[in-house]
C-alpha cells in the first residue's frame, strides 16, 4: 500500500512538471517581437502628464496597516470616484443586457441603431461602469452612437471566466433585443481597456467560433493580450510606467514555474488558455481592429506582439504605438491633450470603417 501510494505520488509530480514545462515552452511568443512600424506618434509628453504621472508614484500613506479586503474596496472607490471627476453630457440610464447589468450612456442625439459594447478596464478586480464614464462618453459622442457599459463580475468574488460570460451574454443580447420595438443595430463596435481590451479581443474569437453576426469593428486600449506577462516590455518599461509598475514587479520577481502554477490555482485554467490569454488562440477571420498602446508602458509587447500574429492570420489590424504616455492615458481626458488626440484617432478609423462598407 504504501508502495503504491508513492508512486501515484510520483506521478502525480511528475505530470506537474511536464505539464509547467509544455505550458512555458507553449508560452514563448519571441517570433512575434519584430517592431511593426514607426511610432504613430513621437511627440514629448504634455507637460501635464507628468503631473498626472506623480499621483500614481506617490504613496499614500492612508494606506497604511488596512487589510486586503479593505484596499481593494478602497481603491475600487478611488477608481470609481476618477469617472466622475468631470461632469459629461451624456444621460446615463441604469439598465442590463439579457440579464448583464451595466449602465446606457447616450450623448446628445446619439443613434440607437449605433451600439457600442464598452468593456472596462481595472486588473479584473477593479472598475466599474462608473470609474469609465469619461471614456464610454467619448464613444458614445464619436461614434454618434449609444454606449452599454458592461458591469461583469469581478475577481475575488467570482472566478476570472466569469467576466468573460457576462460579456458574451451582453452582446448577445445586443443581437436579440428583448423588446419587438426594438431593431437589431445597424452597426455594432466592441471597445475596452486593459483588462477590458483582453475581454474584447477573447470575445472577437468567441463571436467568430459561434459564427455569429461579427461586429462591425473592434477597439483596444492598452490591452493585456498574454496573461504569462512575457513580453521584453514588461522588464523594460517597468522603471516608467508609472500605472502599472507597483502591480508588475512582484509578478516579475516570480520564477516560470510559480507564476504558471500560481496562474492556473487563481484563474482556473492555465495562463496560455486563449480565453485568458487571446495572443495563444486563431487569430484568423476577425473584425477589423484597432489597438492603441504606449511605448512606455509594460504592455507595449501585448499589443505588438497580438497585432504581428493576427496579421500574419490575415485579420485586419491597426496598432498606434504613442510615445511617452502611460496605460490607457484615454481616461485623462479632457486634461490630457493626447488623450484628445487619441479619441479623435479612434473616429477616424471608425468613419474609414464606414466608408469601406458604402
Amino acid at each position: 500500500m504504501f508502495l503504491f501510494s508513492g508512486i501515484v505520488i510520483v506521478i502525480f509530480i511528475t505530470s506537474i512538471y511536464f505539464y509547467i514545462l509544455f505550458s512555458i515552452k507553449k508560452a514563448n511568443l519571441s517570433q512575434y517581437d519584430e517592431t511593426i512600424e514607426p511610432l504613430f506618434s513621437d511627440k514629448p509628453a504634455s507637460p501635464i502628464h507628468s503631473e498626472l504621472e506623480k499621483i500614481f508614484t506617490t504613496p499614500d500613506p492612508s494606506l497604511k496597516g488596512l487589510s486586503k479586503k479593505e484596499l481593494l474596496l478602497k481603491a475600487r472607490k478611488k477608481m470609481d470616484n476618477g469617472g466622475t471627476r468631470v461632469d459629461i453630457p451624456s444621460t446615463i440610464t441604469q439598465g442590463q443586457l439579457n440579464g448583464v447589468k451595466g449602465e446606457w450612456i447616450a450623448f446628445p442625439n446619439a443613434n440607437s441603431s449605433i451600439q457600442v459594447l464598452y468593456i472596462h478596464g481595472g486588473a479584473f478586480y477593479l472598475g466599474s461602469p462608473k470609474s469609465h464614464r469619461i471614456i464610454t462618453n467619448k464613444f458614445s459622442e464619436i461614434t454618434n452612437g449609444v454606449v452599454f457599459a458592461v458591469d461583469y463580475r469581478l475577481q475575488p468574488e467570482n472566478p476570472r471566466l466569469a467576466s468573460l460570460e457576462d460579456c458574451k451574454a451582453a452582446y448577445l443580447g445586443m443581437l436579440k433585443p428583448e423588446s419587438n420595438a426594438q431593431k437589431i443595430p445597424k452597426e455594432i463596435y466592441i471597445a475596452g481597456d486593459s483588462a477590458g481590451g483582453n475581454l474584447c479581443l477573447a470575445l472577437l474569437t468567441w463571436i467568430r467560433d459561434r459564427n455569429l453576426p461579427a461586429p462591425t469593428a473592434a477597439i483596444c486600449l492598452s490591452p493585456v493580450t498574454d496573461s504569462t506577462i512575457s513580453g521584453p516590455s514588461m522588464h523594460k518599461n517597468l522603471a516608467k510606467d508609472a500605472m502599472l509598475q507597483a502591480g508588475v514587479k512582484p509578478l516579475l520577481k516570480l520564477s516560470k514555474t510559480k507564476l504558471f502554477i500560481g496562474g492556473r490555482i487563481a484563474n482556473k485554467v492555465p495562463l496560455t488558455d486563449p480565453r485568458i490569454s487571446p495572443i495563444f488562440g486563431d487569430l484568423s477571420r476577425l473584425a477589423p481592429t484597432l489597438i492603441q498602446a504606449s511605448n512606455t508602458e509594460c504592455l507595449e509587447d501585448d499589443s505588438r506582439r497580438y497585432t504581428n500574429k493576427a496579421r500574419l492570420a490575415g485579420s485586419s489590424v491597426k496598432l498606434q504605438l504613442w510615445a511617452n504616455m502611460m496605460h490607457v492615458w484615454h481616461t485623462f481626458e479632457p486634461e490630457l491633450s493626447e488623450a484628445k488626440e487619441a479619441f479623435n484617432e479612434i473616429e477616424t478609423f471608425i468613419n474609414d470603417i464606414r466608408k469601406s462598407k458604402t
